[in-house]
This record gives structure tokens, sequence and C-alpha cells, in this order.
């Protein structure tokens, strides 16, 4: 993984055998970074999906194995229990020219990865929700 400060965040490559949810929160930790928006592009090796099941809640996962285009990577970084979290989701184009998308629990780099980090000046923080049992921001 490597990383350059820009005037509105940070660019971040991420190398072949890199996974993309740890690699953004070492990044993160290394950084300081506590809030911020992701967007990047690239290629991946292995890939785990999820697909949130409101009713109930909680996360229907899959996993493939196999090369896939990242045709959007998009998200955000904040923070829970004082510490980074990157929330990620994906499109990820096959062979075929045919996509999966959802929320991306684990992608492994094939080629590279590169990340637009938008940083914002105050941290981000996220609570859990009872309705949905999940952890969203609160502003």
């Amino acid at each position: 993984m490597q990383f350059r400060e820009t005037p509105s965040g940070y660019f971040l490559v991420l190398d072949r055998g890199d996974e993309v949810i740890d690699s953004i929160t070492a990044f993160a930790t290394r950084t300081g970074v506590r809030a911020a928006g992701l967007s990047g592009l690239g290629a991946v090796q292995r890939l785990t999906l999820g697909f949130y099941d409101v009713a109930a809640g909680g996360y229907e996962r899959q996993s493939w194995q196999e090369d896939l285009e990242v045709a959007a990577l998009e998200g955000n970084l904040a923070e829970v229990d004082g510490g980074p979290f990157p929330h990620v989701h994906g499109v990820f184009g096959r062979r075929d020219f045919s996509t999966l998308a959802g929320h991306v629990f684990e992608a492994v780099v094939s080629v590279t990865l590169e990340i637009t980090v938008v940083t914002a000046p105050d941290p981000m923080r996220r609570q859990r929700v009872d309705f949905c049992n999940l952890k969203l921001i609160d502003l």
C-alpha cells in the first residue's frame, strides 16, 4: 500500500495481494483520518459481498474467487469505538460483462486498486441504531 497527501485528502494505491478493508483501516490508523469519502477502481481476485436483510437484521453473504474489475468502489470512513471504520460498497464486473454489487466485507487486489480519499476536518462517528441493528453515522 502506498499513499500520498493531496489538497483534498489522499490518493491511496493498493498492490496485488492487499486486502481492501484491512488496508483502508491501516491507512486511517497511520494518518489519523476519521472522516472521509472513498472512491476507487481497479481489480480484485477474491471478493465477499453482503446484502443487508432489514427484516432479519443481518447480512446475507456470498463469496467469489475469480478475476473481477472494480467498476465502482464507494464508501466512507468514520469512527467506531475510537477506531477507524471503513464502510464500503462496490460494483464488480465479470468476464461475461455481468456485475456483482453490495457491501464489501473482503476484497483482495489482483493488480491494483486506486482510491481517492476526500477528508473532512472533524471525525464522523457511528452509533448503533436499534431498529436495524447497524452502526449508522450520527451527525
